[in-house]
């Protein structure tokens, strides 16, 4: 990918060709960002830059064979690390076609469509111990061209404990040896990791950058465009996921989930917990998501007016929502989706928290 692929992240593009002009690139880098903030587009970039034999002062050149190998995802000194479920492999190698699949495809890769790329949205990716020895394997040996090695670790919150059989190697690295590590979650990862790298931290995409993607790359109006931008949060995988959608797909659940609560009608808020908890883990958590973004929507859509970046059915809802709950309560309820997500995550029983999501919320009502 070249930089200027990259959507908006103007002001990091530049942080980074400086290091490179400076010759003060860092051998451990932690690219820290949001999903859809382009972190993993960024990296790649970079990657791609530092790797190009005749790069230009502002991107790559995108001709030479250093370059297409990077396109192709092939060149012998950009090694990847990512999260994958252990039941489809030991480690990354065993994974890499569906991986050069993916990410040629998506340099906006998320975790939930990586994991559907694998068919496993049920089963939970990591980065195992035999993972972390074959990258010990790999970077011990020189660089191929002479250049540099990269191990672009796409995720790293996911390796756990076992990441502390990288630090040495983090700390101290073969000569000319770089690790780019995109992390969405920096609560998660190992705090003796981040100790070792210097972070970078990509902010969201600014709504301008967004919505001159929708309109110049995806045929949007300028009207959905600015709309979509507003709701997206800087996310652009976000973004294209409404595009793709007139409404948010979590809207119709989650409504009729809150009239069951709001009517007390516990035996239809059980079947549709029943029902709900076998659609997927992502799916799941991109649900308890949405519901944590409505009720933000309640707090703050008086302040917003028009520029609130709901949808016309969206407004109705919350607004409906709205007068039912106080502040003290929808306190609550947010407090409740997070947990949940929590649980969720940790491989919770999601039959069981919807449950005793849906007799709480009921109460509330009362």
């Amino acid at each position: 990918m070249n930089f200027s692929a990259v959507v908006g992240q103007q002001a990091m593009k530049d942080k980074l060709l400086t290091s490179v002009h400076s010759g003060r690139v860092p051998h451990a880098q932690l690219f820290l960002g949001g999903s859809g903030s382009g972190n993993l587009a960024l990296a790649l970039a970079y990657a791609g830059y530092l790797l190009c034999k005749n790069p230009a002062e502002n991107d790559r050149c995108g001709q030479c064979d250093a370059c297409r190998k990077v396109d192709s995802l092939t060149h012998p000194d950009l090694h990847f690390t990512f999260p994958f479920p252990s039941t489809i492999g030991d480690t990354c190698t065993d994974v890499y076609p569906q991986w050069r699949k993916a990410l040629i495809r998506n340099q906006y890769l998320d975790y939930a469509t990586w994991m559907a790329e694998l068919a496993s949205e049920n089963k939970q990716g990591n980065i195992p111990v035999k993972e972390c020895h074959a990258i010990l394997k790999n970077l011990s040996l020189k660089a191929y061209d002479g250049n540099y090695k990269i191990l672009l670790l796409w995720l790293p919150e996911f390796l756990g404990n076992e990441g502390n059989v990288l630090l040495k190697l983090l700390e101290e690295p073969p000569e000319k040896t770089l690790f780019l590590l995109v992390c969405n979650n920096q609560d998660r990862l190992l705090s003796t990791i981040i100790s070792r790298t210097q972070i970078i931290r990509i902010p969201p995409v600014d709504e301008e950058a967004i919505a001159a993607h929708l309109t110049g790359r995806e045929g949007a109006s300028q009207e959905e465009a600015a709309r979509i931008a507003m709701m997206s949060g800087g996310d652009l995988v976000k973004a294209l996921e409404l595009l793709q959608n007139t409404e948010n797909p979590y809207l119709d659940a989650f409504r009729n989930w809150m009239g069951y609560c709001y009517k007390r009608n516990m035996h239809m808020a059980a079947k549709w917990s029943d029902e709900f908890s076998g659609s997927g883990r992502e799916h799941i958590k991109g649900f308890l998501r949405y519901g944590l973004e409505i009720i933000r929507a309640i707090t703050v859509m008086e302040y917003l007016g028009e520029r609130n970046g709901l949808s016309e059915k969206e407004k109705e809802f919350v607004s409906k929502l709205g007068s039912l709950l106080s502040p003290v309560k929808m306190v609550r309820i947010y407090d409740w989706f997070n947990d949940a997500a929590y649980e969720i995550e940790r491989n919770g029983n999601a039959k069981m928290i919807f449950t005793e999501l849906s007799f709480k919320i009921a109460k509330l009502f009362m």
